[in-house]
């Protein structure tokens, strides 16, 4: 696996007195799934856009396969960089069959209907290969569009948010597919997204975005479990920032003492997230059970007492009933910044 496949460095974008990406650098490996994560005017699309050659960056260099697509504003244009690019809106020929879709960019006539039966068997559209679009599902229509991009052979894809005009399950059964079938292809690819858990189930790594920025570069696990900043631990899952005074390995808080993940001393922000919580009845605790939601495979309690409020999450057949006294522990260790 080539480490470098795709190599980003220094890049930054500028529209008029707008900085869109700034100084951004990042690599992937020949047959990486890798996202770019954040909220909607980050960077994300902008950089995406940048790659395949759809904007011009100010600086930097942007490196495919040993090939230099962009440096110092010399760019080599979108035709020649062979990228597939998969957008939301689905982008097929409505004039056209769905067989005449997926082969519009195989240039190679010999071997269009080897590539053609290929795709349609990959992409399970084997049936519907002669039908033209306006009879086919957005979920189908997706896949037509993923096959017409795959059919041409390149050599990394982009996709800028092809899930989101999906009903959610249709969209998530489409993009376990396609992490599967880019992995047996060896295919790089980029996905771009707001949605955390797409991000986390489809990418090895991720790239965290803000302002332009790339706050954390890491595998979904430890950007979770591990953030290197305040700014990425509020942005990932359901964060509570907890006040406390580290001794070491272990802090102080309103609710007793919590293990954390690194040795710290003096005041300290704690990362706490309500599945890190454990609860246990206790007659003698100041905190009570507030309020509970019934989420189907857990339930979300809050906990109270008259200086502090915690949500946490337990098993949805771990009942607990509103007033009752608990015992609030951390069940880990935690992230925590000095402040």
């Amino acid at each position: 696996m080539q480490s470098d496949f795709l190599k980003v460095d220094n890049f930054t974008k500028t529209f008029g007195k707008f900085t869109a990406v700034n100084d951004v650098s990042f690599s992937i490996a020949s047959s990486e799934a890798f996202a770019l994560l954040g909220e909607s005017g980050c960077g994300k699309t902008t950089l995406l856009r940048c790659i395949a050659g759809l904007e011009t960056g100010d600086s930097g260099s942007i490196t495919v396969n040993e090939q230099t697509f962009f440096e110092n504003k010399s760019l080599i244009p979108v035709h020649k960089r062979n990228i597939g690019l998969v957008f939301q809106d689905y982008a097929v020929f409505p004039h056209k069959s769905i067989s005449e879709n997926i082969i519009f960019g195989v240039k190679d006539k010999s071997q269009r209907e080897t590539i053609l039966k290929k795709m349609l068997a990959l992409f399970q559209l084997d049936d519907q290969k002669e039908k033209m679009p306006d009879q086919l599902s957005g979920g189908q229509l997706q896949r037509v569009a993923i096959a017409r991009t795959l059919a041409s052979n390149p050599s990394l894809i982009l996709l800028d948010e092809p899930f989101s005009n999906l009903d959610k399950q249709l969209g998530v059964n489409l993009r376990n597919e396609l992490k599967k079938i880019f992995s047996e292809q060896k295919l790089a690819s980029i996905l771009v997204t707001h949605d955390q858990q797409e991000a986390f189930a489809y990418a090895d790594r991720v790239a965290v975005m803000k302002s332009g920025k790339i706050l954390q570069c890491d595998t979904p696990e430890n950007l979770y479990l591990n953030p290197n900043s305040l700014e990425v631990a509020e942005f990932l899952g359901n964060c509570q920032l907890i006040d406390g005074e580290a001794q070491g390995d272990v802090a102080e808080t309103s609710f007793g003492k919590v293990p954390l993940l690194k040795s710290l001393n003096g005041k300290v922000k704690i990362v706490l997230r309500p599945e890190n919580l454990s609860l246990t009845e206790d007659n003698s605790s100041s905190f009570k059970i507030t309020n509970s939601l019934f989420l189907g495979g857990i339930r979300e309690l809050t906990v109270s007492n008259e200086n502090l409020s915690l949500n946490s999450h337990v098993a949805s057949f771990q009942k607990l009933d509103i007033n009752t006294s608990v015992k609030v522990s951390a069940s880990c260790p935690l992230p925590a910044f000095k402040v």
